[in-house]
């Protein structure tokens, strides 16, 4: 087998492989387990005190009370952004609810901790 023959074939593998990894679909967070069940105030306060690598990239689940529903934002007290996935009954200010989400982070501009793939339990 000639040389540019090898390296066609190398080619047209590499590139498959490269297609599989772009097209594989991401996994769903919404359905995963949690990790952690923690209340809101307290996973402000490690959140904010730099406490991060407990809970970031983790499928958690947070009990707090509503303080806003904007869009797909829904924001427990203190300050805790969940961005919600899909369609949801958006509960009312006051209400005390459950929200699993992965841990994103702590953002020092808005002062919050942020949760993506989040769901209503």
């Amino acid at each position: 087998m000639s040389t540019k023959a090898r390296l066609l074939i190398a080619a047209v593998t590499i590139l498959c492989i490269g297609l599989f990894f772009y097209f594989k679909p991401a996994p769903d967070r919404s359905i995963e387990a949690a990790a952690h069940q923690v209340e809101a105030k307290l996973l402000f306060a490690e959140m904010s005190t730099g406490q991060v690598a407990n809970y970031l990239n983790e499928v958690i689940s947070v009990t707090g009370v509503v303080l806003s529903v904007e869009g797909q934002t829904l924001m427990l007290q203190p300050g805790i952004a969940c961005r919600m996935e899909g369609d949801f009954d958006a509960p009312r200010a006051g209400e005390t609810v459950s929200v699993k989400g992965r841990v994103l982070g702590f953002d020092d501009i808005f002062g919050e901790v942020q949760l993506d793939f989040a769901v209503v339990q």
